[in-house]
Protein backbone atom coordinates (compact mmCIF):
# COMPACT_ATOMS: atom_id res chain seq x y z
CA UNK A 1 0.00 0.00 0.00
CA UNK A 2 1.46 3.36 -0.97
CA UNK A 3 1.23 6.05 1.60
CA UNK A 4 -0.19 8.62 1.95
CA UNK A 5 -3.25 8.33 -0.26
CA UNK A 6 -4.12 11.51 -2.12
CA UNK A 7 -7.69 12.24 -1.04
CA UNK A 8 -9.20 12.35 2.45
CA UNK A 9 -11.76 9.71 1.45
CA UNK A 10 -8.97 7.48 0.14
CA UNK A 11 -7.03 8.16 3.34
CA UNK A 12 -9.93 7.02 5.55
CA UNK A 13 -10.35 3.87 3.50
CA UNK A 14 -6.60 3.24 3.68
CA UNK A 15 -6.61 3.60 7.47
CA UNK A 16 -9.42 1.07 7.77
CA UNK A 17 -7.60 -1.25 5.37
CA UNK A 18 -4.39 -0.96 7.41
CA UNK A 19 -6.23 -1.88 10.58
CA UNK A 20 -8.00 -4.80 8.91
CA UNK A 21 -4.74 -6.07 7.44
CA UNK A 22 -2.43 -5.64 10.44
CA UNK A 23 -4.46 -5.75 13.67
CA UNK A 24 -4.30 -9.54 14.00
CA UNK A 25 -0.56 -9.55 13.44
CA UNK A 26 0.05 -6.80 16.00
CA UNK A 27 -2.16 -8.73 18.43
CA UNK A 28 -0.18 -11.95 17.89
CA UNK A 29 3.08 -10.10 18.43
CA UNK A 30 1.78 -8.49 21.63
CA UNK A 31 0.40 -11.79 22.97
CA UNK A 32 3.70 -13.53 22.34
CA UNK A 33 5.66 -10.77 24.03
CA UNK A 34 3.31 -10.11 26.93
CA UNK A 35 1.70 -13.54 27.39
CA UNK A 36 -1.55 -11.80 28.27
CA UNK A 37 -4.39 -11.58 25.75
CA UNK A 38 -6.22 -8.74 27.50
CA UNK A 39 -3.10 -6.61 27.67
CA UNK A 40 -2.39 -7.49 24.02
CA UNK A 41 -5.82 -6.15 23.04
CA UNK A 42 -4.93 -2.87 24.75
CA UNK A 43 -1.62 -2.79 22.90
CA UNK A 44 -3.40 -3.17 19.55
CA UNK A 45 -5.62 -0.21 20.37
CA UNK A 46 -2.69 1.88 21.57
CA UNK A 47 -0.66 0.93 18.51
CA UNK A 48 -3.27 1.99 15.98
CA UNK A 49 -4.20 5.13 17.89
CA UNK A 50 -0.55 6.15 17.94
CA UNK A 51 -0.13 5.24 14.27
CA UNK A 52 -3.18 7.19 13.17
CA UNK A 53 -2.23 10.21 15.29
CA UNK A 54 1.29 10.21 13.87
CA UNK A 55 0.69 9.35 10.22
CA UNK A 56 2.31 12.59 9.18
CA UNK A 57 5.56 11.46 10.81
CA UNK A 58 5.72 8.36 8.60
CA UNK A 59 8.41 9.26 6.10
CA UNK A 60 7.95 6.39 3.69
CA UNK A 61 11.16 4.64 4.72
CA UNK A 62 10.25 1.01 4.44
CA UNK A 63 6.79 -0.51 4.29
CA UNK A 64 4.09 1.10 6.39
CA UNK A 65 3.34 -2.34 7.87
CA UNK A 66 6.85 -2.46 9.34
CA UNK A 67 6.33 1.02 10.80
CA UNK A 68 3.11 -0.12 12.48
CA UNK A 69 4.73 -3.33 13.76
CA UNK A 70 7.52 -1.20 15.22
CA UNK A 71 4.95 0.90 17.06
CA UNK A 72 3.27 -2.31 18.29
CA UNK A 73 6.60 -3.69 19.43
CA UNK A 74 7.40 -0.53 21.39
CA UNK A 75 3.89 -0.41 22.89
CA UNK A 76 4.29 -4.05 23.96
CA UNK A 77 7.64 -3.34 25.61
CA UNK A 78 6.13 -0.32 27.38
CA UNK A 79 3.18 -2.42 28.60
CA UNK A 80 5.60 -5.08 29.83
CA UNK A 81 7.57 -2.49 31.77
CA UNK A 82 4.39 -1.05 33.32
CA UNK A 83 3.28 -4.41 34.63
CA UNK A 84 6.69 -5.90 35.40
CA UNK A 85 6.13 -5.77 39.13
CA UNK A 86 2.51 -6.88 39.01
CA UNK A 87 1.73 -10.54 39.76
CA UNK A 88 0.64 -12.51 36.69
CA UNK A 89 -2.69 -14.29 36.69
CA UNK A 90 -2.31 -17.60 34.78
CA UNK A 91 -6.06 -17.65 34.11
CA UNK A 92 -5.64 -14.61 31.86
CA UNK A 93 -2.77 -16.04 29.84
CA UNK A 94 -3.62 -16.97 26.30
CA UNK A 95 -3.17 -20.39 24.81
CA UNK A 96 -3.10 -20.18 21.07
CA UNK A 97 -5.20 -23.25 20.42
CA UNK A 98 -7.26 -22.83 17.29
CA UNK A 99 -10.42 -24.91 17.48
CA UNK A 100 -10.70 -27.64 14.89
CA UNK A 101 -13.43 -30.24 14.72
CA UNK A 102 -11.70 -33.48 15.64
CA UNK A 103 -12.16 -36.52 17.77
CA UNK A 104 -11.54 -36.18 21.49
CA UNK A 105 -8.25 -38.07 21.25
CA UNK A 106 -7.00 -35.94 18.37
CA UNK A 107 -7.98 -32.76 20.20
CA UNK A 108 -6.10 -33.83 23.34
CA UNK A 109 -2.95 -34.69 21.37
CA UNK A 110 -3.23 -31.52 19.35
CA UNK A 111 -3.73 -29.39 22.47
CA UNK A 112 -0.71 -30.97 24.12
CA UNK A 113 1.44 -30.30 21.06
CA UNK A 114 0.28 -26.68 20.82
CA UNK A 115 0.89 -26.15 24.53
CA UNK A 116 4.36 -27.65 24.15
CA UNK A 117 5.11 -25.39 21.17
CA UNK A 118 3.77 -22.36 23.07
CA UNK A 119 6.00 -23.17 26.03
CA UNK A 120 9.00 -23.57 23.72
CA UNK A 121 8.30 -20.21 22.04
CA UNK A 122 7.73 -18.59 25.43
CA UNK A 123 11.08 -20.01 26.54
CA UNK A 124 12.93 -18.00 23.93
CA UNK A 125 14.52 -14.76 25.02
CA UNK A 126 12.50 -11.70 24.06
CA UNK A 127 14.77 -10.66 21.13
CA UNK A 128 14.62 -14.15 19.63
CA UNK A 129 10.90 -14.57 20.31
CA UNK A 130 9.90 -11.29 18.63
CA UNK A 131 11.92 -12.09 15.49
CA UNK A 132 10.48 -15.62 15.35
CA UNK A 133 6.91 -14.32 15.73
CA UNK A 134 7.29 -11.62 13.09
CA UNK A 135 9.11 -13.80 10.54
CA UNK A 136 7.73 -17.32 11.01
CA UNK A 137 4.29 -16.69 12.46
CA UNK A 138 3.31 -13.35 10.91
CA UNK A 139 5.25 -13.91 7.68
CA UNK A 140 7.04 -10.56 7.49
CA UNK A 141 10.11 -10.44 5.28
CA UNK A 142 13.57 -10.09 6.78
CA UNK A 143 13.64 -6.46 5.67
CA UNK A 144 10.21 -5.70 7.16
CA UNK A 145 11.18 -7.38 10.43
CA UNK A 146 14.45 -5.46 10.57
CA UNK A 147 12.62 -2.22 9.90
CA UNK A 148 9.97 -2.97 12.54
CA UNK A 149 12.60 -3.73 15.17
CA UNK A 150 15.12 -1.09 14.09
CA UNK A 151 17.89 -3.67 13.67
CA UNK A 152 19.89 -4.78 10.66
CA UNK A 153 18.64 -7.55 8.36
CA UNK A 154 21.69 -9.62 9.35
CA UNK A 155 20.69 -9.29 13.03
CA UNK A 156 17.23 -10.56 12.11
CA UNK A 157 18.74 -13.52 10.26
CA UNK A 158 21.04 -14.40 13.15
CA UNK A 159 18.26 -14.11 15.74
CA UNK A 160 15.93 -16.19 13.62
CA UNK A 161 18.60 -18.83 13.15
CA UNK A 162 19.19 -18.98 16.93
CA UNK A 163 15.45 -19.04 17.67
CA UNK A 164 14.87 -21.93 15.28
CA UNK A 165 17.86 -23.80 16.68
CA UNK A 166 16.64 -23.35 20.26
CA UNK A 167 13.12 -24.43 19.28
CA UNK A 168 14.46 -27.49 17.48
CA UNK A 169 16.45 -28.39 20.59
CA UNK A 170 13.45 -27.81 22.89
CA UNK A 171 11.17 -29.89 20.67
CA UNK A 172 13.61 -32.61 19.59
CA UNK A 173 11.68 -35.33 21.43
CA UNK A 174 8.59 -34.42 19.39
CA UNK A 175 10.30 -34.19 16.00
Amino acid sequence: MTWPPALDQDRSAAIVALFDELADGVYTLAVRLLRDRHLAEDVVQETFLAAFRNLESYEGEGPIAAWIYRIGYHKSIAAHRRRRDEPRDPALMMRSTARVVASAEQEVVRSELIATLDRAIDGLTQPLRVVFVLRDIEGLSTYETATALAVSPSAVKMRLLRARKELRESLKEYL
